[in-house]
């Protein structure tokens, strides 16, 4: 028995040792990666502050909303509509399809860590389609016109898994058909996920909202350029 415990101790020091060794050396790299991370921000500036509980502000398009003339034009010959779209946007138009999307680069819409996956789409159906994600109540808002168009704007917003789900959908009615205006944002519920401090965590979040807002504006300029054909001539 003696002779047992003579080699258990010290097989556990050693076991002690190399654990300790572990943990400051995570605490370590914690560190050097939380000081990394505040570098970052202090040599780009100060992020801006601005959101909502929801992580946006739907702010709808009106009379003063424009479109810049630098932007690209799409036009569907098929269902009669067109809209125009900034150039670093990435169209895909499937022939015959009743759907046009225009994705938005990530890397060019939105700050690390959160940069989402966001797509915009223009539907034309015999019927609204459904929401992909579920409507909120948080808009108070639900009716629009712009250029001579109604629209009806229903919007939602989900969580689930670490994951967050928005979208938001503006739908007007002409010649029996259904045009919609849609975005579509999937992203990451929060900077909790790739960095520690609350502090750091707030500002990306702040900023992330930003982002958000700035693509939503980017969606109203886009209605604003809409345009519906009327006899074979685009209005």
């Amino acid at each position: 028995m003696n002779r047992f415990f003579r080699f258990l101790i010290p097989t556990l020091l050693i076991l002690a040792i190399i654990a300790g060794y572990f943990v400051v050396r995570t605490m370590i790299a914690t560190k050097k990666s939380n000081e990394q991370l505040s570098q970052t921000i202090s040599e780009s500036g100060s992020i801006d502050q601005a959101g909502s509980d929801y992580g946006y502000k739907l702010d709808l398009p009106n009379a003063t909303t424009t479109t810049p003339s630098s932007w690209k034009n799409y036009t569907n010959t098929k269902y009669g509509y067109s809209i125009s779209y900034p150039q670093n946007l990435i169209l895909s138009s499937p022939v015959l399809s009743n759907k046009a999307v225009f994705t938005f680069p990530s890397d060019r819409y939105f700050h690390w860590p959160l940069q989402d996956d966001v797509v915009l789409s223009i539907t034309a159906s015999s019927s609204c389609p459904d929401m992909i994600v579920p409507t909120g109540p948080f808009t108070a808002t639900t009716t629009f016109s712009l250029n001579g168009y109604a629209f009806d704007v229903i919007s939602g917003d989900d969580a689930a898994a670490g994951n967050r789900y928005q979208e938001i959908a503006y739908d007007t009615y002409v010649n029996n058909l259904c045009y919609r205006i849609s975005l579509y944002n999937h992203g990451v519920n929060g900077a909790g996920f790739y960095v520690d401090g609350q502090a750091l965590i707030q500002k990306y979040d702040d900023q992330h909202d930003i982002d958000i807002n700035a693509v939503i504006s980017i969606m109203n300029s886009m209605t604003n350029s809409f345009r519906l054909q009327t006899v074979g001539v685009l209005q």
